[in-house]
């Protein structure tokens, strides 16, 4: 399953505390403090070097106390886009407060072209949706995902897993651990997005469209009813997660930075050598992202198109065997 691991997944997939961390985890974005599960806590004796992955600076959580023995450097990494919705009255408030006029204009005029033109119907599923409905939106959505990645000609990391998504996903909108948003046209799905929900914050995660509507700029349209439905339902937060784009850039009102935490033991020697040499590993990945070199002049996901390409050739998602 795709990001099985990091502090950020644990908590909205597995909805589970990440180990060597105990509660409460605190957002200082919102005020919340969150009570998790526990995961099981490592054996850390036998270790002289641990590592926790994509933790959020916006979210404090403390160690636990028997890693006495160990210190703790913290490695910056990646950055991350969120919506700050804390004192927004509704989706105009935002719009007026953190986009241009003509950007809020053009918005407009295209959302009017939109439903003038189709019969067009906004949904949320958050709760309760029909498993047949459901299986045929997963469908829908997938081949919407596989034009995108044939035309991009970019790694899609969620493709060879959509099998293990379609099964873990059903049960978490019942619970409202998750969410579909989608935008019908005629009675046809043209937008589809799914989104992870913990209390007061709401993960945006896949989103894919028919480009034949590409036009209309549906992602500015699918942002502009995600935000209003999230204010009117008292969601404090959109984390568009980590990873920059021109599209979270123009939406988003909050940047963060994402860390990664080396436990290390005091006393060892080897576990020095290898902070050292992870510690310098990471730090040149961030110097050269910050340098616009990984993720844009370099980007991995190109590097590894070809491969995937030859494994969806012949892939049947729904015939893909379960772990």
């Amino acid at each position: 399953m795709i990001h099985e691991s990091g502090f950020i997944f644990d908590i909205f997939l597995r909805r589970k505390l990440p180990p060597l961390y105990i509660n409460p985890v605190y957002n200082k974005l919102t005020g919340k403090s969150y009570r998790l599960v526990p995961t099981k806590q490592l054996v850390i004796k036998q270790n002289n070097l641990l590592l926790e992955k994509d933790i959020p600076d916006y979210l404090n959580a403390n160690t636990i106390g028997s890693i006495s023995d160990f210190k703790v450097k913290r490695i910056k990494q990646y950055q991350g886009f969120a919506c700050d919705l804390n004192g927004y009255e509704d989706v105009i408030d935002y719009l007026k407060q953190n986009l241009g006029k003509s950007s809020i204009k053009n918005i407009k005029a295209r959302k009017r072209q939109l439903e003038s033109r189709f019969n067009t119907v906004y949904k949320f599923y958050y709760g309760e949706i029909d498993q047949a409905h459901y299986d045929f939106l997963f469908d829908k959505f997938y081949m919407m995902l596989k034009s995108r990645f044939d035309v991009k000609k970019t790694y899609n990391r969620y493709l060879l897993e959509w099998k293990h998504y379609h099964e873990m996903i059903y049960p978490m909108i019942l619970k409202k651990e998750a969410m579909f948003f989608v935008i019908y046209v005629n009675n046809e799905p043209i937008s589809i997005s799914l989104e992870f929900c913990y209390d007061d914050v709401c993960f945006g995660y896949i989103h894919g469209y028919d480009s034949d509507y590409h036009r209309y700029q549906i992602g500015d349209i699918r942002m502009v009813k995600i935000i209003e439905w999230l204010i009117a339902n008292n969601f404090k937060l959109f984390d568009t997660l980590m990873g920059k784009t021109i599209f979270k850039a123009k939406w988003s009102n909050h940047t963060y930075d994402y860390y990664y935490d080396l436990f290390y033991k005091k006393n060892s020697i080897s576990g020095r050598a290898q902070l050292g040499f992870i510690e310098t590993k990471f730090r040149l990945k961030q110097i050269l992202r910050d340098k616009g070199i990984l993720g844009n002049w370099f980007s991995m996901d190109r590097f590894l198109y070809k491969r995937m390409a030859k494994k969806l050739s012949n892939f049947d998602w729904k015939k893909q065997e379960t772990r």
